[in-house]
């Protein structure tokens, strides 16, 4: 897409915006540059024609805005702003605005509603969160692959050899055996504990995909300042006051999505973070590494996106958890603080992560010769 480039007299203009950034444009610049969010370039304080924006994606003709509280906004200024929003939409170009509150009290939110605006705007067959909320067709003939606009240099060595391949898929004839709501009705802190050693499951179209949950982390309530919902009930956020046992995936940095599980009593919200899994099946290729360590992994693995959030696991379409009867010894449990929430003050110290240690192969006998 081409669109008039900017006057050359804005540059100074420009240069003093970029040195005099609001902390809320710093923080969501912080998350736009470096090609962080879909290996897309962002600019800032960028010139179209006779007007300049806060920050503008040229591959996606997107522009983003980044408001205040729209209190001081004189008649003048509101006048301004429909003839420049009138002039970029003659370009084909989208904008997309947020007010200072919501960048610096919601980010993940905000990264989120980003990603979702730059795929509708992108030309893949396929694009990124196709669908938005909740999910209730349970027919895995609509299953929708993702296609994941990410350059291969965002991902190190390690996590190339987490990106998984389907190689692990199993065909199923036997019924699902879905725990049921009344397991994730009880108290958070107890259900993220016994989640240790279930047994995670995933519907694709070429089979299931089952795997051991070994870390687990509580987030409990809106006194919890770690939790989603200490914000408030927010769109976001309406799927953890609902009946136990559904699924909250959302966005975290514009590109890693994040599985949770429901807890607790309508009304009270609280639900249980997968960080990690061990992958159970035999036929699991030897030279990939069978344990799944972060939430962000797992849901690569997986294939979980926001296509997936709402869906009830206890019904044992799509994603369910089931209990095989895999032994967890109480001394094998750890209880630990919880990862990247540094911001929760006292809350941050919480031993609200429980994980099992990695398995070790077993060693191979030495035989002898006689």
């Amino acid at each position: 897409m081409t669109t008039q480039k900017g006057k050359s007299a804005f540059l100074p203009i420009r240069r003093r915006l970029r040195s005099n950034q609001t902390p809320a444009e710093q923080l969501l610049w912080s998350k736009l540059r470096g090609y962080q969010i879909q290996g897309l370039k962002f600019r800032r304080q960028h010139g179209i024609g006779p007007y300049i924006v806060d920050f503008f994606c040229p591959e996606r003709a997107l522009v983003i805005e980044v408001d205040g509280d729209g209190i001081t906004a004189t008649e003048n200024t509101i006048k301004n702003d429909r003839l420049r929003e009138t002039h970029l939409h003659s370009l084909g170009i989208m904008i997309v605005r947020y007010n200072n509150d919501e960048v610096l009290g919601n980010l993940d939110g905000v990264l989120e509603d980003i990603t979702f605006q730059i795929s509708k705007s992108s030309t893949s067959p396929n694009p990124s969160l196709q669908r938005r909320g909740r999910q209730n067709d349970d027919s895995t003939s609509k299953f929708l692959p993702v296609i994941h606009h990410r350059p291969r240099t965002f991902l190190t060595n390690e996590q190339n050899q987490n990106s998984f391949s389907l190689s692990t898929v199993r065909q199923r004839e036997d019924t699902p055996n879905p725990l049921p709501r009344m397991f994730f009705e009880r108290p958070t802190l107890k259900v993220a504990r016994e989640l240790l050693g279930k047994v995670l499951i995933k519907q694709t179209p070429k089979g299931i995909i089952q795997a051991k949950i070994v870390d687990a982390e509580a987030y409990v309530g809106r006194e919890d300042q770690a939790c989603h919902a200490s914000k408030g009930r927010t769109k976001r956020t309406e799927i953890m006051f609902g009946p136990a046992g559904f699924t909250y995936v959302y966005l975290i940095y514009g590109m890693y999505h994040c599985l949770n599980i429901v807890t607790e009593q309508e009304q009270y919200p609280a639900a249980v973070l997968i960080r990690g899994l061990e992958i159970l099946g035999g036929d699991h290729p030897p030279d990939l590494p069978r344990r799944i360590d972060g939430p962000g992994r797992v849901c690569r693995f997986l294939e979980v996106n926001r296509t997936h959030n709402g869906l009830d696991a206890t019904v044992g379409t799509t994603l369910w958890i089931e209990d095989h009867g895999l032994a967890v010894l109480p001394k094998q449990i750890q209880t630990l603080p919880r990862i990247g929430i540094d911001y929760a003050g006292e809350w941050a110290n919480k031993l609200w992560r429980f994980c099992l240690p990695a398995s070790t192969p077993p060693k191979s006998r030495r035989v002898t010769p006689k």
